[in-house]
C-alpha cells in the first residue's frame, strides 16, 4: 500500500515520488477529477505544496459529504490519508536531518508511525 511505502520512505525525494506516483494513478478516477485543479496537479513543488493540498482535500471532503456523495467522499479521504501520512513523514525527515544529520529509516522510533491514526497525527503537524 502506498502509505506504507511513505512511512517507509527514506528520503524527501522518495516521497515526492510517490506522491506523484500516486496522484498519475488517482488522477482517472471520476471521483478525483471533480477535485479543484491544484489538488491533483504535477508536479509537487514542497512541503508547503503539500499542506496546501491537504487544506484543499478538506475543503473537497466538505464539499462531497453536504451533497452525500460517497463515492467522491472516500476516495478524498483516501487521497488525504496519502497525503497526511507524507506529510508527517516529510516533517519527520526535515527533523530528523536538522537535530541528527541526514535521517535514516534506523532512526524511526518504534512505534511512532503505529500510535495513532493518520488524522490524529495531522492535526499536530
Amino acid at each position: 500500500m502506498i502509505t506504507q511505502a511513505v512511512r517507509e520512505a527514506r528520503t524527501e525525494q522518495d516521497i515526492y515520488l510517490l506522491l506523484t506516483a500516486y496522484v498519475q494513478a488517482t488522477r482517472l478516477a471520476d471521483e478525483l477529477r471533480k477535485l479543484s485543479g491544484h489538488i491533483m496537479s504535477l508536479p509537487l513543488t514542497g512541503l508547503d505544496d503539500v499542506r496546501e493540498r491537504i487544506q484543499g482535500l478538506f475543503f473537497e471532503l466538505g464539499m462531497a459529504s453536504g451533497g452525500l456523495d460517497d463515492g467522491s467522499r472516500l476516495m478524498i479521504r483516501e487521497a488525504l490519508y496519502v497525503f497526511g501520512e507524507a506529510l508527517l513523514r516529510l516533517k519527520w525527515l526535515e527533523t530528523a536531518q536538522r537535530d541528527q544529520g541526514p535521517a535514516s529509516q534506523s532512526n524511526v522510533p518504534r512505534g511512532w508511525l503505529e500510535e495513532s491514526s493518520g488524522t490524529d497525527r495531522l492535526e499536530n503537524a
